[in-house]
């Protein structure tokens, strides 16, 4: 199982959600993939308020050692083929990247984000972290 994914933000928030670290390790995931967990931590802390300052230091560090257990795609960026990919199929850029990249490399995606799951099936396969082996 290690090597053959590429997990986007939302399906490495599910796992740890879940408790499901293993399918995580040696497998894929962007760079960017680090700041849009960020960006929900935030939001948990800071507009829902949902966890305070101490939680979110904690899964900080939680999300880092995960993050460091993965192998990391990076990239230059901006990227004509992400923007041209994102144009056509009608996806952010960010989810064009997750999508370029699983095709480049030949990657199952791993998402619990429906729209990029549903518009991705058409070139790669596609599956929720619940659909693992």
């Amino acid at each position: 199982m290690r090597g053959r994914y590429l997990f986007d933000a939302s399906s490495i928030i599910a796992s740890a959600v879940e408790r499901r670290f293993n399918p995580l390790l040696e497998n894929y995931t962007l760079q960017l993939a680090g700041y849009e967990i960020g960006n929900y931590l935030w939001r948990e802390a800071y507009l829902r308020e949902s966890i305070n300052v101490e939680e979110l230091k904690m899964l900080v560090e939680l999300f880092n050692g995960i993050l460091r257990g993965m192998k990391m795609i990076e990239g230059q960026h901006p990227s004509h083929e992400i923007v041209d990919l994102a144009g056509r199929l009608g996806l952010t850029y960010y989810d064009a990247a997750y999508l370029y990249n699983a095709k480049r490399l030949n990657l199952t995606l791993v998402t619990e984000d429906r729209r990029l799951s549903e518009i991705g099936g058409k070139f790669v396969k596609a599956i929720k972290i619940d659909e693992l082996p």
